[in-house]
């Protein structure tokens, strides 16, 4: 057959569709001139060309549809019977000839090596910027193209396969990757995303990016543990001096979160040689998760009493989640006394969640729910959402369900 020409790659894709009319409801972004373009991957000023040449020659239809999640109808195109008779030749002569069509008209189709020779130099940075994005964003928020490479659909948001995605991350080299990803996190650093913003710092190599953003929004990022962000943290491979007594804390706790004992055994002597106190504590729960309850316990009882807060508040953490339950309320008491009588209210939220652990461990609810309520009051947003989840489990174990229901809610 001869070359496909841009027309017979409009008519193919439009023969995927059915015939539409002016009543139409739903009718998909790929219907209109920007989705065709979009498919055809040709400009919009193209496209124009193009569907005014198809119309006069009787292959195409132009209607008004309606689109979901579109507030006002917009002009679309279907094929003729003419048309569909014009795709149905084209595809009989490429099935002769063994000829694919399919990547022509779908990106996701393409092979990596040709997608990325038709996409051009000039636009690979903005469709590598849109495809190492982990969800959709504005198409408006992305650098300008010569040519429609990224699919949007009505509302203006990006809609890229996680195929296409792939096909093109794989193409780029480890420099081109990082420089994507070094601009992704700049564009979530405007938008107040966390969790995005470190993803992309991290896979950047912008460790001492990533380990600040750690330090500073430790508290939020360890109030919403999931595998995502253990799969984060995993990727960090290596920390500057100067963050590891504040950054391997971090990694330490969510390795344990995940039950990636391995990982925790790696990190502990990391953080002993900076902190051999905090590295005795993680040792013992460790140990307590592994199942030698007495030797943690042993290792706990070698720390003490410390002038660490962080320490103390550990301490007893520990010595409450292996039975000391007196011995555990007594370094808190102490701790809450000491934090009232200096006038002082910062961390006192904390103590008050360790005593709700201890209380909820031993079986008694009612103080549990009493701890964490005197929490409440005086934590920040990310320590509120903490504290509502951790209501919503005492709720929960004193047959409270709406209450629970209730708190869950708001710890989102």
């Amino acid at each position: 057959m001869n070359k496909v020409t841009i027309a017979d790659r409009i008519v193919l894709h439009l023969s995927r569709y059915e015939l539409l009319n002016e009543d139409s409801f739903n009718t998909k972004w790929d219907l209109t001139q920007d989705g065709i373009a979009a498919s055809v991957r040709i400009s919009r000023a193209h496209s124009s060309l193009e569907l005014k040449k198809l119309k006069e020659k009787g292959k195409i239809l132009e209607c008004q549809s309606h689109f979901k999640g579109g507030k006002v109808k917009r002009r679309s195109y279907s094929l003729t019977p003419a048309g569909m008779e014009h795709a149905r030749r084209i595809r009989d002569a490429a099935e002769e000839e063994g000829i694919d069509i399919m990547p022509m008209l779908d990106m996701k189709r393409c092979d990596p090596r040709k997608l990325w020779d038709s996409v051009g130099e000039e636009n690979m940075g903005a469709l590598g910027l849109a495809c190492v994005i982990r969800c959709p964003i504005p198409r408006a928020d992305l650098p300008a193209t010569t040519r429609p490479v990224i699919p949007s659909d009505v509302n203006g948001m990006t809609v890229l396969s996680d195929i296409l995605k792939r096909n093109v991350i794989s193409m780029a080299d480890e420099d081109r990757k990082r420089e994507w990803h070094s601009a992704a996190a700049d564009y979530w650093l405007d938008r107040d995303n966390i969790r995005e913003r470190l993803y992309h710092l991290v896979l950047s190599k912008r460790i001492r990016d990533a380990c600040r953003l750690i330090v500073s929004e430790r508290e939020e990022l360890l109030s919403s543990v999931d595998d995502d962000l253990a799969n984060i943290i995993s990727t960090l491979d290596s920390v500057p001096d100067r963050y590891v007594t504040d950054v391997i804390p971090v990694m330490i706790t969510v390795s344990l979160w995940s039950g990636d004992l391995r990982a925790v055994e790696d990190l502990i002597p990391i953080l002993a040689e900076k902190d051999a106190v905090s590295g005795l504590l993680y040792s013992a729960e460790l140990e307590m998760r592994k199942g030698d309850r007495q030797k943690a316990l042993n290792i706990v009882m070698s720390v003490g009493h410390t002038d660490r807060f962080d320490v103390d508040l550990g301490t007893a953490w520990m010595m409450g989640r292996l039975g000391c339950v007196r011995e555990s309320m007594d370094i808190l008491m102490r701790m809450k006394d000491e934090l009232i009588t200096s006038g002082r209210m910062d961390g006192l939220d904390l103590i008050y969640m360790r005593m709700a652990d201890v209380s909820g461990a031993s079986g008694d609810h009612d103080s549990s729910i009493n701890y964490l309520t005197k929490a409440l009051g005086i934590a920040n947003d990310a320590g509120k959402r903490k504290i509502y989840g951790m209501l919503a489990t005492s709720y929960d174990r004193i047959g409270m369900p709406s209450k629970a229901k209730e708190c869950t809610l708001k710890a989102k």
